[in-house]
């Protein structure tokens, strides 16, 4: 499920929250429960696996010599 980052237009409480797409238009403000609101788009988190974990994640010790990191965690 994605997650959706809002603002509420009555109270400026900012959440994010997991939901479908179909049930979007349902979600209300956790603060004071208006319906109000203004979404934000977010760049999208890509991370990596334990197989292939992306630049600069923790338990990752390749120096920078390795193909899954480019050369570029340095860890």
């Amino acid at each position: 499920m994605p997650t959706y980052e809002f603002s509420c237009k009555q109270c400026d409480h900012r959440f994010s929250t997991f939901t479908t797409i179909s049930r979007k238009s349902e979600i209300r403000c956790p603060q004071c429960g208006a319906g109000d609101l203004k979404e934000f788009y977010g760049v999208p988190s890509i991370g990596g696996s334990l197989s292939s974990p992306s630049a600069g994640t923790g338990g990752h010790s390749c120096a920078g010599s390795c193909s899954s990191c480019g050369g570029t965690c340095k860890t």
